[in-house]
C-alpha cells in the first residue's frame, strides 16, 4: 500500500536483520491504483535490475534497486498478476483470480515481453506463487475460493509442466 521496497538483510543461517532498507520507487512502479499493488518480485541481470508485479494494473515494471526509478515491460497484459518465477529471459506470471500461468519471453534489456503461452491446470484455485524445479513448476493455492481471507481446511502445492 505503499510507493516502497524493503530490503531486509539477511544474517546468519538466513536469520532476518533487525534494521531493513526502504527504496522509494519513482515512475509507473509507484502508482497505488487499487486494494493490490505491487506483488511479485524477482531480481534480473545478477541484481542490478528487479522486475516487479503489478497486480491491479495486470503489469510488469523493471525497478533500478539503486534509485528506484521504473519503467513498464512493454507488450504485457497480465491481469491479477502475483508471483513471479524467473530463470535468464523466461518469466512465468502467476495470475491468481485467473487460474493461470503466462508464459513470457523478456528481449534481452528487459523493456519488452512478448507472451509465449499460457498454464492452466483443473487443481487450480487461486494459485498465487510459484517456484521452478527443472521444468516443472510448483504453484502455491491461495484458494480465495473459499472465502477472503481464504478459509479452506487445508492448502497445496499443484505441479505442472513449465
Amino acid at each position: 500500500m505503499k510507493a516502497v521496497l524493503y530490503f531486509v538483510p539477511l544474517g546468519k543461517h538466513g536469520k532476518p536483520a533487525k534494521t531493513f532498507k526502504t527504496l522509494q520507487l519513482t515512475g509507473p512502479a509507484a502508482e497505488l491504483s487499487g486494494s493490490f499493488n505491487l506483488n511479485g518480485i524477482r531480481a534480473a541481470d545478477h541484481g542490478r535490475v528487479l522486475i516487479v508485479a503489478h497486480t491491479t494494473n495486470g503489469a510488469l515494471y523493471t525497478v533500478n534497486p539503486r534509485t528506484g526509478a521504473s519503467a513498464v515491460i512493454a507488450g504485457i497484459s497480465v491481469p491479477n498478476v502475483d508471483g513471479l518465477v524467473l530463470s535468464g529471459r523466461k518469466l512465468w506470471a502467476v495470475q491468481n483470480t485467473n487460474n493461470q500461468i503466462t508464459r513470457i519471453r523478456l528481449n534481452a534489456d528487459l523493456t519488452a515481453g512478448t507472451v509465449k503461452g499460457t498454464i492452466t491446470s483443473k487443481n487450480f484455485e487461486t494459485p498465487t506463487a510459484a517456484a521452478r524445479f527443472g521444468h516443472i513448476l510448483a504453484v502455491v493455492q491461495a484458494k480465495f475460493n473459499t472465502g477472503f481471507p481464504p478459509t479452506a481446511d487445508t492448502y497445496d502445492v499443484v505441479l505442472v509442466h513449465d
